[in-house]
């Protein structure tokens, strides 16, 4: 048999730190992620989509998009999907659920409570849905028991193996033998918003859509394909997000073109759906900083959303920087006094830098009223 193991789409996701538009950009691109596994099912001919938790980011997502949800599903009728709740949308949830169960198309099966759902004659699906966000214990636990015959026995559980961490921090519950004592032929797990194996026969999906800057691997599916009860699965990472994150940490160096640097450490192609968090350290002078920041502010509207945290970067003391702030007076008396300051001789790193960074703004400043 082949599969589709998909979890954590987390509509709804409100992703508030960013701007309007990239709010709705990165919440639109979720919902886009579920169209595209059910398009996924259909070209690699799967007939089965497993949803290991947190298809909706919280318990009372907004109403429209539930239905934008279940017509997403609904497209692909050929696909039968068996839809489990997380964390995020546990099934405490009581109105949720029981709209879904009202409204949900006939390809839907909901996976509610820990018994065994019979797909077809050969597949048996054993679920663990949690009742609450924090369940606190082992809800994997009855299927070592579960009677499934001579079918190919998948787990779905949601929650953190113990020798993960939770992406939400949750008590971790699940053994990382579970696939082994229940008898599984895989364990299909959700929670981790990376793709990645436990053991042979347990993997999370991870996120279909990216939505951090960890460093996990490109978001996506899991397509498993199973020859028949107890034989390995074969596991194929299908990529799908559609939009990137990229954490980058440059070290700087003082004599070296800081812009040069900058792009040969971004993203030369696809900008426009890719998040940059860029995190600089390093020493440089207060030209070459000024540079950097100019490089900066010039690529900021190439991508999709760009943000540069230079205040790690040190400034190289280069008395060459300060005539071009003044020569004379008052505002280069100032220049000279706060220069002095920036040596950590006799004072604290943490006062050096505090001094480097006033030094930094005042040579900003300077250039300003220079143009």
């Amino acid at each position: 048999m082949r599969f589709v193991h998909a979890a954590d789409f987390h509509l709804g996701k409100s992703f508030g730190k960013y701007d309007e538009d990239t709010r709705a950009a990165l919440k639109a691109a979720r919902l886009d992620a579920l169209r595209a596994t059910g398009e996924l099912a259909v070209a690699q001919k799967a007939d089965l989509v497993v949803i290991a938790g947190d298809i909706f980011d919280a318990e009372a997502p907004p109403s429209r998009l539930v239905k934008r949800a279940l017509d997403a599903i609904a497209a692909f009728p050929q696909v039968t999907w068996v839809w489990m709740p997380g964390n995020h949308d546990s099934l405490a949830a009581v109105d949720l659920w029981e709209r879904l169960a009202r409204d949900k198309p006939d390809n839907v099966i909901l996976a509610t409570t820990p018994e065994v759902i019979e797909i077809g004659p050969d597949v048996a699906i054993l679920p663990a849905p949690p009742p609450v966000r924090s369940p606190g214990y082992d809800l994997t636990a009855w299927m070592d028991n579960a009677d499934t015959g001579h079918r190919i026995r998948i787990g779905l559980a949601h929650g953190s193996i113990k020798d993960f961490t939770s992406d939400d921090g949750a008590l971790a519950t699940i053994p990382p033998d579970r696939a082994k004592l229940s008898d599984l032929d895989y364990l299909a797990l959700g929670d981790w918003h990376g793709q990645g194996a436990v053991s042979s026969h347990a993997w999370y999906a991870g996120a279909a859509e990216a939505d951090s800057f960890k460093d996990h691997p490109a978001a996506g599916v899991l397509l498993v394909d199973i020859d028949g009860r107890g034989t390995p699965p074969r596991i194929t990472q299908m990529p799908l997000g559609k939009y990137q994150w990229h954490r980058i940490e440059i070290d700087f160096f003082p004599g070296h073109d800081p812009r040069e640097i900058l792009e040969q450490e971004l993203p030369g192609s696809n900008r426009d759906h890719r998040l940059i968090r860029l995190i600089g350290t390093g020493r440089l002078g207060l030209s070459e900083l000024a540079r950097l920041r100019e490089a900066c502010a010039a690529v900021t509207d190439e991508f999709h959303f760009f943000h540069a945290d230079l205040t790690g970067i040190g400034v190289a003391q280069n008395l060459d920087d300060l005539d071009l702030i003044a020569q004379t007076g008052a505002l280069r008396v100032a220049a000279d006094s706060i220069f002095d300051a920036t040596s950590i001789e006799g004072r604290t790193e943490h006062d050096a830098r505090i001094a480097q960074m006033a030094l930094s703004h005042l040579f900003h400043l300077a250039q300003e009223e220079q143009k």
